[in-house]
Parts: C-alpha cells; structure tokens; sequence
C-alpha cells in the first residue's frame, strides 16, 4: 500500500519505541512535525488494511510460568484442515502453518504453570491421528524479534527488548492488569486512561505497572506488531541447521547478527531429527530469501539447511497468557 513518508517513519517509531506516556500519539505527531489527528487516522487506516496486527504489551511467558514449544505434526494430506482447526482451537497456539515436508503442520504452543507443553503436543498428535510428532523445545535463544522497515531498500532489523531468567507470581490483581495491557490499545488521545478506566485503575497506574514490568523483563516490550507480507516482505522459510554442538555458540550469534533474520534459537535434537538450529528468515521475495541461504552457508560453513516454507497460514496471532485464570 501507499505510504506516506512520515506514516513510514511512524511505522518504525511504534514498532521500536511506543512512548508510554499518557497521550503517546500527540508525542509521535511532535516527532513527526503533523497534527495528532492525522497519527490517529493514519493508524485506523493501517489496522484497517491489516498491516498493523496490534499495538500492546508483548510479554516474556516464561517469566511468569508459562513454557512453550515449536512443535510438528505428520498428518495425512485428507485431515490437514481439521487437524489445523482442532490445534487453533486451543488458546495457547499463537502460530500455525503448512508446511513443505513429511512433518507439515508447524506450530507453536504455550501451556500455563504446572502443565507439561509435550503432553499437549501429545494430546494434538493423537487427536488428529497424526502418523509421528516433532517435540522442539528451545536449549538457547540467539535472537527473538523483528522490527520491519518498510523503506523499499530497508530490512529487518533488531528491536529493544527485555528479557529474564527470573520467574514472577503475578498477584491476581496484577493479572487483571497483564490481560488488559496485552490488548490492542485504542486509536483514542488518552488510550492508557481509557484502558485504566474499564479495570478500575488510573492511568498512572496502568503506566507505572508497563514500566516495572519492562524493567524486570516480564514484559519484552511495548510496541506494535506488523504483518509481514502486508509490510512487502512476502518470502519467508524457517531453516533447520544441523550444526556442531561446540559451534552453535559461534554460529549462533552469527546468523542472529544478520538483518533478515528475525528468531534462531537452538533446539531440541533427536537422532532420528538432528537439526538443532533454527532460524527464521524474510526477505521481500523467495529470491531474496534463497540469496540469504547462501550467504548463511558462507558465514556458517555448515552444510545447506532443511528448508521449510510456508505453504499456508493457518493461524499467526500474539499469544495472549492468563487464559486459564479465574476472571
């Protein structure tokens, strides 16, 4: 779609640095030099047309005890839809996909505190009478997240994040707070006091809480999230690479280090699955993505990877944690 050069501008500043003060579009208007009324209209437009996913806080699930899981399903071609809707189903799938290889359906998978993310997985294979399933916990993450630039010669690039080892007991109260700021936030002048409003809190409150919760890295960041096709970045493949256990150190934060990857983690390996590198790549076309392949095995000298791309979306959304609590 047609940009104007400052939406392109604002598009970079949301995804990168939302201001959490209370009126964070007049804030973003001052810094693009346009009127507050036309940062609002530009950004209904932008969720309108699906480029924009969501604006909201995107938290660390770990760090309140949620565990999740890349996992793969081999199910028979007849029942890919409704193993794909029955997996959907469950709130905890954030990302679903069809893939290219005997294992098709890819998908990742979070359980809440006290539940083990492979006996869901276990649970999906033999309801959708899967032939085998693929457990792929993450050992070590290189890098997570992605800001696009929308700039025709630009890439993606890294995102502020926080991140933590620590684990949090959220106070039921705290829980209210988490589920109300993980939402989309209003296209309104003072949208942190209209979501303090509809939990009974103030907008100070709301914005103290966003804050500590960033600093301990409960909350990775608050930003918004694109579609990537939507942005122009219609070539996408997850890579599996199968690399020496005393490289991946070294391997590891090299491929993270590049542009058009957006996530590589290490993963779980198996012998009959030895691939314990991950990464996601993006690239304007399958062009670019295949130029990338190549330069990765440059840097990497690893043999080429298994290359995954994605035939069909069956569900890609921000997962959404404390579905499982008491409202």
């Amino acid at each position: 779609m047609d940009l104007r050069p400052w939406e392109k501008e604002l598009l970079s500043l949301i995804q990168r640095d939302f201001p959490l003060q209370p009126r964070p579009y007049k804030q973003l208007a001052e810094t693009l030099g346009v009127a507050e009324e036309e940062v609002l209209e530009s950004l209904s437009r932008l969720k309108s047309s699906g480029l924009i996913r969501l604006i909201g806080a995107i938290f660390q699930p770990s760090a309140v005890g949620y565990r999740s899981t890349l996992a793969a399903l081999s199910v028979p071609e007849a029942k890919v839809e409704q193993a794909a809707a029955l997996i959907n189903a469950y709130p905890g799938v954030s990302h679903n996909y069809l893939r290219n290889h005997r294992f098709n359906l890819w998908f990742t998978v979070a359980v809440p505190p006290g539940k083990e993310p492979e006996v869901k997985v276990q649970e999906f294979a033999n309801r959708t009478g899967a032939r085998d399933y693929l457990f792929l916990p993450i050992v070590k993450t290189f890098k997570i997240a992605v800001i696009l630039d929308v700039e025709a010669s630009g890439g993606p690039s890294d995102p502020k994040t926080t991140t933590t080892e620590t684990r949090f007991v959220l106070a039921p109260e705290e829980i209210r707070l988490a589920r109300a700021v993980q939402e989309d936030l209003p296209l309104v002048s003072r949208p942190f006091a209209q979501v303090a409003q509809e939990i009974n809190k103030t907008e100070a409150e709301i914005l103290g809480w966003i804050k500590k919760m960033l600093s301990r890295g409960v909350i990775r960041r608050f930003a918004a999230l694109l579609r990537h096709t939507r942005a122009g970045f219609t070539g996408n493949a997850m890579l599996a690479w199968r690399c020496p256990e005393e490289k991946l150190d070294l391997i590891g934060p090299r491929f993270a280090a590049l542009a058009e990857v957006s996530h590589c983690y290490q993963r779980r390996s198996y012998p009959h699955w030895p691939y314990n590198l991950y990464t996601m790549i993006h690239g304007r076309n399958q062009g670019d993505c295949s130029a990338v392949i190549e330069e990765m095995i440059r840097l990497s000298g690893l043999k080429p990877p298994l290359v995954l791309y994605s035939l069909k979306e069956f569900k890609k959304s921000r997962l959404k944690l404390f579905w499982d609590e008491p409202r």
